[in-house]
């Protein structure tokens, strides 16, 4: 039996930090906030197979990000969702790519972590 990958866990910056990430994802990509504390989030995916765990931290060596682990989010209209994330405060990183199979988009978000946006071709 393969595995299976069930949940992810980001660590952010507790307080302020912890609370903007939950905004992030919750308001600008729409994923389910099951539960909150004033130190973790737990969100959902729309199809409820994977659980994504928002953990404030403290200590900087808890904090770095960079571009790995990159989750890539589909979504069925990428330009008002790139909007709404922006105004979350995510950055595109790069421009909106076009290739055959759909638009693609590399984004921070907030807290520091790259995200990847899919919106695959109709």
């Amino acid at each position: 039996m393969l595995a299976r990958l069930s949940r992810v866990v980001f660590m952010v910056r507790k307080g302020e930090g912890l609370a903007k990430a939950t905004e992030f994802y919750h308001v600008g990509l729409g994923l389910n906030v099951l539960r909150a504390t004033d130190d973790f989030t737990e969100l959902q995916t729309e199809n409820q197979n994977l659980a994504i765990s928002l953990q404030g931290v403290t200590t900087e060596s808890q904090l770095s990000t960079g571009y790995s682990p990159l989750l890539t989010f589909e979504v069925d209209d990428m330009d008002s969702i790139i909007a709404k994330c922006c105004q979350m405060g995510g950055h595109l990183d790069g421009p909106i790519q076009y290739p055959a199979h759909g638009k693609v988009a590399a984004m921070r978000a907030p807290c520091g972590h790259m995200i990847g946006i899919f919106e695959p071709v109709s």
